[in-house]
């Protein structure tokens, strides 16, 4: 960990967040089905289907910056059914009414993957990491009735400058929604502060 010392503590409002959609064809979110969060660049969409801005995502290109140091307290997933016609170039959000069936179908047969630092680490179901940005209208989906996912208090993830980080979420069956062209909206938040080593400022 950075010693607190040489760091100049410039800690974010929101922490990290990221947010991707998991597109289905023909009423089903297909198996082996992929959608990769915080890999896009700014304003990119290839790897999350969704175009990345500063509102969408604060953490891009796979990697911490040059320069800076995140300390991650904690992982969070919020997910929910979305309807996307074009999945190439959804309109996001376009939140279709609740489905707690699909939705709870969601958390349970999605699996997502840390990619951190040159290696890839599979951590299992969504559900496990729920969000408080989240509702509670269905099991491990957040809200303030679910205790989120945090980091024990001393052992925080710190990723020093240019360490690789990104998320793949994978489903592990077939998931069958609402609609043909529905899929699902994917947003992760990490509970984290944006650091810079006092040596990178001029006069230091």
């Amino acid at each position: 960990m950075a010693n607190p010392r040489t760091t100049l503590d410039v800690r974010t409002l929101n922490g990290i967040y990221g947010r991707a959609n998991l597109a289905g064809a023909g009423g089903v979110v297909p198996v082996n089905g992929q959608t990769q969060i915080f890999l896009d660049q700014l304003g990119g969409s290839v790897n999350s289907n969704i175009a990345q801005t500063q509102a969408d995502s604060n953490f891009f290109d796979g990697q911490t910056p040059n320069g800076e140091v995140f300390t991650i307290f904690g992982f969070q997933v919020q997910i929910w059914e979305e309807s996307i016609s074009t999945p190439a170039t959804p309109v996001f959000p376009a939140v279709i009414p609740s489905n707690p069936v699909v939705s709870q179908q969601a958390l349970e047969n999605l699996s997502f993957s840390l990619n951190l630092k040159g290696q890839e680490y599979t951590i299992g179901s969504l559900k496990t990491v729920p969000c408080p940005l989240g509702g509670n209208t269905y099991t491990q989906n957040g809200g303030r009735a679910v205790a989120p996912f945090r980091f024990p208090r001393q052992l925080p993830l710190q990723l020093n400058s240019n360490d690789q980080f990104f998320v793949t979420v994978t489903a592990k069956r077939n998931i069958t929604v609402t609609a043909a062209t529905n899929g699902f909206g994917i947003f992760i938040y990490c509970p984290a502060s944006r650091g810079i080593p006092l040596g990178q400022l001029s006069g230091a």
